[in-house]
């Protein structure tokens, strides 16, 4: 097996100009509180830390998976070698994987950074999102097994909230290892290479790593349309990966849902950014005595996470983009559990595809109402797409509209005039015309895109008419790349088509939602839907078990335990794509100016 040392331009470009406090003892400003001393002495580690391929190989060699598996996630998962995970196109089912093995992390720990990390030690700090018991064994495996091969080894842990997590990831980034997980925004390996590996990906940009070449080469496995020459290519890009070890890939988990006896209708999709699957068929009646039956009208959510912003141009968290699903509405969604099949929600069809000059066109339904009470019109649509491009959030899920249909990855590659002749009102229909090649409409991986929360459509007037972007291309400077999540009009605020509306959020706490009264569609299930932030796992179970919870976020290290309680109804092995994984950080802190 071929090992590559990478390296990425961005930390070689950084190094050359030299790093806040990295270059002298006591010399400027640490980029990060996470990193000790940050020098390799034996109080911290340089911002450059993880760009030794030695030190990166050791860590993966170093943790525990067996007992993750165990312990963690109660063997509810299968471990992966790289990010690709079953049940997509490209996986490969014989890419390497590491194992825990004190030699050989011992010896890739001896030999990094021409061995001072031996002789000298670091100690850092991990961080991981407040109430994910899961990710804290994970945290705790790794220091505990560091600790283990060298004493010198010190990784302490501390729990944060989500938000804080999030905004550490793609704006400070100054962990030096961060963990997260992975849903496809499409089901397809490309999602998960770019996100993981491309210059520009979700991931891999936070954590300073890719490069030309590589990015070069994810896109020549995606365009390929000779499947045996496409697989090998990916199966390439995995083996890559593994080698390279950016990061430690965990496991694809087996999903599970936990609720009470009271609620019927549960709907899965793995592509779902709601927990409790789709709002608008779940129900709720009377169904046993093991647990009360309380608050008829009502459901009730209980999880860990708090969203970052209810702004769809913004939102690219699960916590987040599940309070779209009650509010706003897409052109089209997944029928059922099905990822490549569509039924249309404010189109009437789902699209017609113009080969010969590469557009999709969607004509949008009369008589639809936003939570004003105003009319959908096609030029709302037009606005919302083009306005997630102008806004182009840092971190943001906007390259997934950008790629299709321009073949760039964000504003500062394209122009406005470019922008606007992609999303066109034609009468009442919007036509898009993909640029970046017909492969996105094809494979169906366009459809996925728009049945994404980043894909709500807004209202054009009321959105105008708080400040927001006024849909020319002077107003662009007045909105592009905010950088804080609270910087959008928003942020806060919701009005869209679905059968819900917001009515408040209580940051940390809850948001609740009450009926839209302008909704188009069939009665909603419920007068109010609380989604309540409860980081303690005992204080969320006794709720679900009081009737108090309709369902819970429940950690894959506490199946067992639930498996135990009467009265509820309980859905297993549900077909998940997703992984979670620890990327390290190879520029601490990001570059510095």
């Amino acid at each position: 097996m071929k090992k590559i040392l990478f390296i990425a331009l961005a930390v070689v470009f950084a190094l050359s100009v030299g790093l806040i406090g990295c270059e002298g003892e006591g010399e400027g400003e640490l980029p990060s509180e996470y990193i000790g001393s940050g020098q390799l002495d034996g109080e911290g580690i340089p911002v450059d830390f993880f760009t030794d391929l030695d030190v990166r190989v050791g860590f993966c060699y170093a943790f525990d998976y067996d007992t993750y598996w165990e312990d963690g996630i109660q063997e509810q998962g299968v471990q992966r070698g790289a990010p690709v995970t079953e049940g997509l196109l490209g996986f490969d089912p014989d890419t390497p994987m590491y194992s825990h093995c004190i030699t050989l992390a011992t010896e890739h720990l001896m030999d990094a950074w021409d061995g001072e990390v031996w002789d000298k030690g670091f100690k850092f700090t991990m961080l991981y999102n407040a109430g994910n018991i899961d990710r804290k064994v994970a945290c705790e495996i790794l220091a505990e097994q560091m600790s283990d091969i060298n004493p010198k080894f010190q990784i302490s842990i501390l729990p944060v909230a989500w938000p804080t997590m999030l905004n550490k990831m793609w704006n400070t980034r100054d962990m030096p290892i961060f963990q997260i997980g992975w849903q496809p925004d499409y089901a397809h390996a490309d999602n998960y290479l770019t996100a993981f590996m491309a210059s520009y990906g979700t991931f891999s940009e936070w954590q300073a790593y890719g490069n030309p070449t590589l990015d070069a080469q994810i896109e020549a496995a995606f365009v390929d349309t000779n499947p045996t020459t496409q697989q090998e290519k990916y199966d390439a890009l995995q083996e890559y990966y593994h080698d390279d070890a950016p990061g430690i890939c965990l496991f694809q988990p087996f999903a599970r849902r936990y609720f009470t006896e009271h609620i019927t209708g549960f709907g899965y999709n793995p592509l779902e950014s709601c927990y409790f699957g789709d709002p608008y068929s779940t129900t709720k009646s009377d169904n046993g005595d093991d647990i009360p039956f309380n608050n008829p009208d009502t459901f009730v959510q209980q999880t860990i996470g708090d969203c970052e912003s209810l702004d769809p141009a913004w939102m690219y968290d699960n916590a987040s983009l599940e309070q779209a699903r009650y509010v706003y509405q897409t052109l089209i969604y997944y029928d059922g559990n099905h990822t490549d099949q569509f039924v249309p929600v404010l189109a009437t069809d789902t699209g017609t595809w113009n080969a010969s000059n590469h557009t999709l066109t969607f004509t949008i339904k009369e008589g639809i109402q936003f939570s004003t009470g105003n009319n959908l019109t096609p030029e709302d649509v037009e606005y919302s797409f083009e306005r997630i491009l102008c806004i182009d959030r840092p971190g943001g899920a906007q390259w997934l509209i950008y790629l299709p249909l321009l073949g760039v990855t964000g504003y500062d590659d394209t122009t406005f005039a470019a922008i606007d002749a992609a999303i066109e009102v034609d009468g009442q229909d919007v036509v898009f015309t993909l640029s970046g090649g017909d492969h996105w409409y094809t494979t169906g991986l366009f459809n996925q895109i728009l049945s994404g929360g980043w894909s709500s459509i807004v209202e054009k007037d009321w959105c105008i008419g708080l400040g927001d972007w006024d849909g020319t291309e002077t107003g662009v400077a007045d909105v592009l790349h905010p950088t804080d999540a609270g910087d959008t009009k928003l942020y806060d605020q919701m009005n869209g088509t679905g059968g819900w509306k917001l009515n408040t959020w209580t940051h940390t706490s809850q948001l609740t939602y009450d009926p839209n009264p302008y909704y188009s569609g069939d009665p909603v299930p419920f007068d109010h839907i609380y989604y309540q932030i409860v980081e303690e796992w005992s204080d969320r179970k006794l709720a679900l078990l009081a009737g108090d919870a309709d369902i819970i976020y429940v950690p894959a290290s506490r199946y067992n335990e639930m498996d135990e309680e009467l009265g509820l109804n309980v859905f297993e092995d549900l077909p998940s794509l997703n992984i979670d994984a620890l990327f390290f950080n190879m520029l601490i802190g990001g570059p510095q100016e």
